[in-house]
């Protein structure tokens, strides 16, 4: 059994069946032109003289020469036997060359060269052996018939350079193909490896958890990675090659830094950055890299943090403060009741009231203050919200801060765990800031199941809205807006949200309302 052929003499790659292809071309043109034109010009000639030329022969070679590539084209489409193809067209070559030179009077033809033409092409088809083939095929078919043919035979002088000629190109265009097919492999081996690297590389840059892009030097986006795409709401394609204005806070100095960022989905992110230049080997810079990260959650904890221990050491400081308060308070207040009940001028009356009204206010106060810093730790249960809202609603309607408010509800069934009583505590604060917000405001109550897990709670009003500089600070203690405002309402509502392991956030700006919107899990 014969041995079986190399993939690569069976499946030739795509660069030799172009090469055949533009070889066929090659020959349809060279035979159109180099034919075509001499036996016009010798059928001219023939006329200027008075006599007739036999140019039929030539226009022969053409048609047959047209046919039999025309063969070859479609073989090559079919991909049958390329390997026989190529030698096809190496003796089509050679014969084409030898039937020319035969009508042209062989040794004294100016179309020898023809013979070399067929060596370098099939140099081109088949390297080495193809050089060689040529080559033989020319000598086997040139020399016996250019002596044995003519009536005169060549000068040898004339027979042996042509010859030699022949044997010379051989000699070369087997060489310089061979080096042709060497580099070839070596430079297919180097794209494989390119091909490699890159996809490695593309691996690597996809796989980072950062956001990843490049620009040009014109400030033009040429690369986005999954994690950059995730970040930013934008896909690659949408950015390559465009210069967005969202980018420009991202490329602004080369250190570390941290912006606030609105990606493509509208969400508001922390983003901490650090753009640095590409260079290349000659230092000259060709663009600019960025590296970006998602901050939200880890800014969001810090604070939480921060606020924790500052309410830590706030409770232990409103522990002894209120001992220190209500001792007094108790003391100034029974004094005070025992001598408006005495004989006292009414003047002295009213203003004993004044005071004992204070007093009671503060004593309010010191309790508020004690119940924020001190929050009892939550009992938790699965309790639907939607329950929980309508069962505080019932009572807030008897309330006077509702007198003149009209409360909507949108309740449907979600559950958390939680503690029921501090919920109803955080919702009442929370319909006390949307009632003191506007004196005939509308308030909307909505619960609903999260996608993701755990419930929602939001408290919508239409009132005025908070303004930009007050939203970060609405949630700090004793901050207030209003003129008998305390500031603890809201202060203790992220208290006892916190507690839950929850989440509260508020959207508003001047004219479009506030929500307050608490996210509790389902589990604690």
């Amino acid at each position: 059994m014969a041995p079986a052929l190399p993939t690569s003499q069976v499946q030739p790659d795509a660069g030799a069946l172009r090469r055949q292809v533009w070889l066929t071309l090659f020959r349809l043109v060279l035979v159109t032109v180099l034919l075509g034109g001499t036996a016009f010009w010798q059928w001219r000639e023939g006329l200027a003289r008075g006599g007739e030329v036999a140019v039929g022969p030539l226009y022969s070679v053409v048609l047959v020469t047209y046919a039999v590539s025309l063969g070859l084209a479609v073989a090559l489409r079919l991909r049958w036997a390329p390997a026989g193809v190529a030698a096809a067209q190496v003796a089509l070559d050679v014969g084409l060359a030898t039937a020319v030179v035969a009508l042209t009077g062989w040794a004294d033809s100016v179309f020898v060269f023809l013979f070399v033409i067929a060596i370098v092409n099939g140099s081109l088809l088949l390297f080495r052996r193809g050089a060689l083939l040529a080559a033989a095929l020319s000598l086997l078919v040139y020399v016996p018939l250019a002596l044995l043919v003519p009536p005169v035979a060549p000068p040898p002088l004339t027979l042996f350079a042509h010859a030699g000629a022949l044997l010379a190109t051989a000699a070369l265009a087997a060489y310089l193909s061979e080096q042709l097919r060497s580099t070839g492999e070596r430079l297919a081996a180097r794209e494989v490896d390119l091909a490699e690297i890159t996809a490695l590389h593309e691996a690597i840059v996809q796989s980072v958890q950062s956001g990843l892009l490049t620009l040009d030097g014109e400030g033009r986006v040429t690369f986005l990675n999954r994690a950059g795409e995730q970040l930013t709401g934008y896909r690659r394609e949408e950015v390559v090659g465009q210069a967005p204005a969202w980018l420009t806070p991202l490329t602004q100095g080369g250190e570390r830094a941290e912006t606030d960022f609105q990606n493509g989905r509208g969400e508001r992110l922390r983003l901490g950055y650090a753009a640095f230049p590409l260079r290349s080997e000659g230092g000259a810079q060709l663009g600019q890299a960025v590296i970006f990260q998602d901050l939200t959650q880890l800014r969001a904890m810090e604070e939480r943090v921060q606020r924790n221990e500052r309410l830590a050491g706030l409770g232990r400081v409103a522990a002894g403060l209120a001992h220190e308060l209500r001792n007094p308070l108790a003391s100034m207040s029974g004094s005070l009741e025992l001598l408006r009940d005495g004989a006292v001028r009414p003047e002295d009356r009213r203003l004993m009231e004044i005071v004992l009204r204070e007093a009671n206010r503060l004593e309010q106060l010191v309790g508020r203050f004690l119940e924020y810093s001190r929050p009892a730790p939550p009992r938790r249960a699965a309790v639907d919200l939607a329950r929980v809202a309508q069962e505080t609603l019932e009572v807030f309607s008897h309330d006077p801060a509702s007198a003149r408010t009209t409360v909507r509800t949108e309740l449907a069934e979600a559950r958390a765990s939680c503690d029921p009583d501090q919920i109803r505590q955080v919702l009442w604060n929370l319909l006390v800031n949307a009632c003191q917000a506007s004196a005939t405001a509308t308030v909307t109550v909505r619960s609903r199941p999260e996608p993701g897990g755990g419930a929602i709670l939001e408290v919508e009003d239409d009132g005025p809205g908070i303004a930009p500089e007050d939203l970060s600070q609405i949630f700090t203690p004793f901050f207030t807006t209003k003129p008998s405002g305390t500031g603890l309402g809201l202060a203790t509502v992220q208290r006892l949200v916190d507690a839950h392991g929850g989440t509260v956030s508020v959207r508003s700006g001047p004219g479009q309302g506030a929500c307050f919107t608490v996210h509790l899990p389902t589990e604690g």
